[in-house]
């Protein structure tokens, strides 16, 4: 799992907006064979030979990738709302430690393996992989050593996130994700939770009877709805309630939250006792299970919503499997065209091909030209909102500090340091999570443009081919949008520098009046805030700079690929049949029926996906 600071995500695939959280069945995906599909495919390409074998591996994996998608379901809660209890539930087993102080600011991934195992992967890159008995209760123990306050105070083992694999068969489809508890008291937690959501599918956010819903919650709710696409609701703890309670609680919430957050649950709140889910599991008891209200949860929440995803993803690998399969086709059929037609007509063909080739090399240039300015642009603006930052945040420690100052009754630079220690984390949290969101929105728009540009740069090739050799050609699906981050992580970094140097007054200072030592103290801590400001704001800058140029440098190189990938795909197919015109002119007749049989297979294929992708882009 990659660990940059901050990375450039796009909306999910299905997302229609970060307001809409309705929802709709989900029907039989007519892509439901396309892993069978998807096989035939490879074995039509690897009876080709080497020429295939790049078509071939770029088929294996995407059937690979359809078959590792899984749903990423994030839970959310405030602290002591029961989120291990319900997580455990869905386990099975009690294998996430509860405590009664909130537990350290790291979140668990929660993902499927045949084995129970636990990964703990470090600030300083080191993983630690565990492998325990099936003794849950050992794994808790061994869990708790690095997730809580008590045993891990304040993270100084340096652990950046942890990762679970579990047989449980929810996780088949689903990788739940345990983030740290809403409002504790540490509050740039709030906002690592918030700019870790884009990352996610969709989130669970639990609440419980005592009381529904808290001021805090709401708040939080109000960031929340502008990061994830889809937000559902549990109400915990309805044991302890009557049904007439139970109502009533129902309602308040689902009234609290159209009325002050502008989420309006899809149609249900989902009441569970996550205790008296995790206890029928462990004891079997069926009548129990369906009393807690989690088979709801389960049901809804992760199978639904697994399936549909799943849809999607079927969606987006058939349609790059189609034009895989339409691109082989163009390659098969114009070695067949090359070895069919008559030696000098080929050759002319060749040569024209040749040109269109040139063309779009220098066409290529150009738009890298375009690219490298962009770039450029988007650099100028990442160093203008780092001078704004830089200005704005020494202002605003400078008001920390001086409103500390002025209300200690004994002038000791000491609270300022301390106001300005917990106050750096919070700001800079925040600071991190508006420059990812001004150069995702940036770099989206950008590369978007560029990305169909190139399309159309590719594109001319196979165009021109399918033209001058009187080959018909399948036009591709319509783009994906562009998405720059595919796997949720989790923000890594040892902490925001709040440590101020040595700011002790003179002796002097304490024969002046309190007015001028206030001065003079102020003088001297500004001076410290200018250098930590300068610091974070740098932090900041550059791995929102290096992500910068990763995304440039990404996309540049996966052009390039593209490109050749084509031209090689079309030209060398031409030119493969010219060397064996030549050279081994004895092959020709059973490299022909080789390539008709191939033909026909890939039209067939083709013509299976060809209706439920169109219809899906």
């Amino acid at each position: 799992m990659p660990e940059p600071i901050t990375h450039f995500h796009g909306a999910p695939p299905d997302a229609s907006g970060p307001h809409d959280h309705q929802s709709s069945p989900v029907p039989d995906s007519p892509l439901r064979d396309l892993p069978h599909l998807m096989n035939r495919g490879i074995g039509v390409l690897a009876g080709l030979g080497p020429a295939m074998a790049p078509q071939a591996q770029a088929l294996t994996g995407l059937r690979d990738r359809l078959a590792e998608g899984r749903f990423q379901l994030a839970v959310l809660g405030q602290f002591k709302r029961g989120k291990s209890t319900l997580l455990n539930a869905f386990l099975g087993e009690d294998i996430l430690p509860s405590s009664v102080i909130p537990l350290t600011a790291i979140p668990t991934f929660i993902r499927y393996g045949q084995e129970r195992s636990i990964h703990v992967h470090f600030q300083d890159k080191r993983t630690e992989e565990i492998h325990p008995s099936a003794d849950a209760s050992w794994m808790s123990r061994t869990l708790l050593g690095y997730v809580s306050e008590e045993v891990n105070p304040k993270n100084i083992k340096g652990v950046s996130y942890v990762e679970i694999t579990h047989p449980s068969p929810i996780l088949r489809d689903v990788v739940l994700i345990d983030t740290p508890g809403i409002g504790s008291t540490h509050r740039h937690n709030t906002e690592m939770t918030l700019n870790f959501l884009p990352q996610c599918d969709a989130a669970l956010f639990l609440v419980s009877a005592d009381p529904p819903i808290t001021e805090v919650e709401v708040e939080f709710l109000r960031q929340v709805r502008e990061k994830v696409a889809r937000v559902f609701f549990v109400l915990n703890k309805i044991d302890y309630l009557s049904d007439r309670e139970r109502e009533t609680a129902l309602a308040f919430l689902g009234k609290v939250l159209a009325e002050r957050t502008g989420i309006v649950p899809d149609g249900r709140i989902f009441p569970v006792s996550a205790r008296q889910a995790l206890a029928a599991k462990e004891k079997g008891d069926a009548a129990l299970l369906d009393a807690s209200g989690l088979p709801g949860i389960t049901e809804h929440l992760i199978e639904f919503l697994a399936q549909e995803k799943t849809r999607v993803l079927r969606e987006a690998v058939g349609g790059k499997a189609l034009d895989l399969l339409s691109d082989a086709l163009l390659q098969v059929n114009l070695e067949m065209r090359s070895l069919q037609m008559p030696i000098n007509d080929l050759e002319q063909r060749l040569a024209l091909f040749q040109k269109k080739i040139d063309e779009a090399k220098r066409e290529r240039q150009h738009t890298q030209d375009i690219l490298n300015g962009d770039h450029r642009r988007v650099v100028e603006l990442l160093e203008e909102q780092c001078a704004g930052l830089r200005k704005t945040a020494r202002e605003h420690l400078e008001s920390v500090a001086s409103s500390a100052i002025s209300t200690a009754e004994d002038l000791d630079a000491q609270v300022a340091e301390d106001a300005i220690a917990q106050e750096i984390p919070v700001y800079f949290e925040h600071a991190l999570g508006v420059v990812t969101a001004t150069f995702d929105s940036e770099l989206i728009a950008i590369l978007s443009a560029h990305q169909q540009r190139a399309a159309a740069l590719v594109e001319s090739i196979r165009v021109a081919a399918s033209t001058i050799f009187e080959i018909p050609h399948h036009a591709p699906a319509a783009q994906s949008p562009l998405v720059l981050a595919r796997e949720p992580y989790w923000v890594s970094r040892k902490s925001w520098s709040g440590v101020l140097g040595t700011i002790s007054p003179d002796l002097v200072d304490r024969a002046l009046p309190r007015s001028i030592r206030e001065k003079r103290a102020r003088a001297r801590i500004g001076k410290e805030i200018q250098t930590l400001v300068v610091h974070n704001v740098e932090n900041l800058r550059w791995a929102t700079l290096q992500n910068i140029d990763a995304a440039f440098r990404v996309f540049s190189r996966e052009l390039d690929d593209d490109l050749a990938t084509t031209i090689e795909a079309t030209y060398g197919a031409i030119e493969a049949a010219y060397t064996r015109r030549k050279e081994h002119a004895d092959e020709i007749a059973d490299r022909i029926r080789t390539l008709q049989k191939a033909s026909g297979d890939l039209q067939s294929l083709i013509g299976v996906l060809a209706p439920n992708i169109s219809s899906k882009v």
